[in-house]
């Protein structure tokens, strides 16, 4: 197997039909899955937050703080400001882990449609 070369494979694999090309590219695809399967690590049970409280502190305050970053843990304001980096920054520094950090929309403000 010494004599094999890359190019002599490709050369092989071009002429092999389109349906074999196929197949080998899902026989590659598998084989390569094959090796990443001992990587994997399980992560665990995650568990699911309830941000019940998180929205409805969002809906009453949100005369307050409109156009503001907030991060929130439960119905705590915990930091709030004009850049979100600096605000979950903050929730972080305080020892909130997993602050829920949003922008608070004014009441007028248009749905956002995507880009």
């Amino acid at each position: 197997m010494a004599d094999v070369t890359l190019e002599k494979v490709f050369e092989e694999a071009k002429a092999l039909t389109p349906d074999e090309q196929r197949q080998l590219r899902e026989l590659l695809a598998r084989e390569q899955m094959r090796g990443r399967r001992d990587e994997i690590k399980p992560v665990g049970h995650v568990p699911v937050i309830d941000r019940g409280r998180e929205m409805r502190w969002l809906i009453e305050h949100r005369d307050e703080y409109a156009g503001q970053w907030v991060a929130l843990a439960g119905d705590r304001l915990i930091a709030h400001g004009s850049a979100a980096r600096e605000v979950f920054a903050a929730a972080r520094a305080a020892g909130v882990e997993r602050p829920l950090v949003a922008q608070v929309e004014p009441k007028d403000a248009l749905p956002f449609g995507g880009w």
